[in-house]
């Protein structure tokens, strides 16, 4: 048996030959470095994470196919616009100054001696001529108490002859028995130095007004200096009671020109549209209330879209004629009136000639009117494009 004492001592001989360890701070290292590989393994596992879904952004930006861009509608045409027909100009409404027997008073001594004065019998507002003598006509009239009698008396524009081979013409008033008419004067006529009165106003309490002009055109009154004078019947007479009473030297005027747009048709829904502008200068001292816009196009082309209040369309066998009436421009002004066309089919060939005998606008002043209105070039081409 071994000596206990022996064993005793041999053991404390090897424990003192053996190095003291710390567990405790050898633990703690041991943790410390767990710790460390634990957080540069959830470092680099988030990179991978962050990297695959980056990746996989890009790859979706990269691969994607670019959104397409907004495509723009094929244009479509304006619902066409349909328009009332022009009223044509005819035989003017006489009453009854349409068949009347009247009394004809003197033309006055620069009238031709071949115009008949005295009693005629008219028919559709015209006596028969008799040979050596001009008919008698009846252009217009107006029916009021010029008299202020309490009855109603007519002022009729006659003319003797026709046309600018008249021999004269005056207003008169009459008083009417029946269908006899009486002459109670003259208002003004040709005897007076005027050459032209074509239009006729009643302004109330037996005025009347008359256009009247010192000189003679076959292009209408509105081109030549024209004014507004009143009359009323005093003391057994007719007499002046407002308006100038003579044309100065130099007349105010409206100088018109106009110029159109080209215009563009194009294709657009199962037909074709365009866009027209007309555009009227007045370069004159002189404004203009009221003109009148003709358009001369193709037979194809029709009016579309809104715009076109106050205008007509005018008869035509094979052509597109529209007429409208706006509001004209002032003094030294200009005015711009757009216009939007339709045509089911190409309107013109591209080999087709383009002058006034097929596309083109006109303008002219719309009376009754009040000054000198001169138009420069009435007449313009209206030029057409086609795809």
């Amino acid at each position: 048996m071994i000596d206990i004492d022996d064993l005793r001592r041999g053991l404390s001989e090897i424990a003192a030959e053996a190095d003291a360890v710390d567990l405790r701070e050898r633990a703690l290292a041991t943790s410390h470095r767990v710790r460390v590989r634990r957080t540069a393994s959830a470092v680099v596992t988030g990179l991978a994470i962050v990297a695959v879904a980056l990746g996989a952004a890009v790859g979706v930006r990269t691969d994607r196919s670019p959104a397409p861009s907004g495509t723009t509608p094929a244009p479509t045409a304006p619902e066409p616009t349909t328009l009332p027909t022009e009223q044509q100009s005819g035989q003017p409404d006489l009453g009854p100054l349409a068949a009347a027997t009247i009394t004809v008073p003197t033309w006055g001594a620069t009238a031709d001696t071949t115009c008949t004065t005295g009693r005629v019998t008219l028919t559709g507002g015209q006596s028969p001529g008799d040979g050596p003598h001009r008919a008698v006509n009846v252009l217009s009239y107006v029916a009021t108490d010029v008299d202020r009698d309490g009855t109603e008396d007519y002022v009729a524009h006659l003319m003797c002859g026709e046309g600018p081979e008249s021999g004269g013409s005056q207003i008169v008033g009459f008083r009417r028995d029946g269908r006899n008419f009486v002459p109670l004067g003259r208002v003004v006529g040709t005897q007076d130095g005027l050459a032209m009165m074509d239009h006729l106003e009643a302004r109330g309490d037996g005025r009347v007004a008359v256009l009247v002009s010192k000189e003679y055109t076959d292009g209408g009154q509105n081109s030549v200096p024209n004014q507004w004078r009143t009359y009323a019947w005093r003391n057994g007479r007719f007499q002046q009671l407002g308006g100038p009473t003579t044309f100065p030297g130099r007349s105010p005027v409206a100088r018109l020109s106009v110029v159109p747009s080209t215009l563009p048709i194009r294709p657009a829904g199962d037909g074709f549209t365009g866009r027209l502008t007309v555009a009227v200068s007045n370069d004159g001292d002189v404004d203009v209330a009221r003109l009148q816009i003709l358009l001369v196009l193709p037979s194809q082309v029709r009016p579309a879209g809104a715009g076109w209040k106050g205008c007509a369309v005018r008869p035509s066998s094979d052509q597109t004629a529209l007429v409208c009436t706006v509001p004209g421009p002032r003094a030294r002004s200009r005015i711009s009136v757009p216009f939007t066309l339709v045509s089911d089919d190409r309107p013109v060939l591209l080999d087709e000639p383009v002058d006034l005998g097929n596309h083109y606008v006109s303008i002219s002043q719309v009376p009754p009117f009040d000054g000198q209105v001169t138009i420069d070039e009435p007449e313009a081409v209206i030029p057409i494009s086609v795809p």
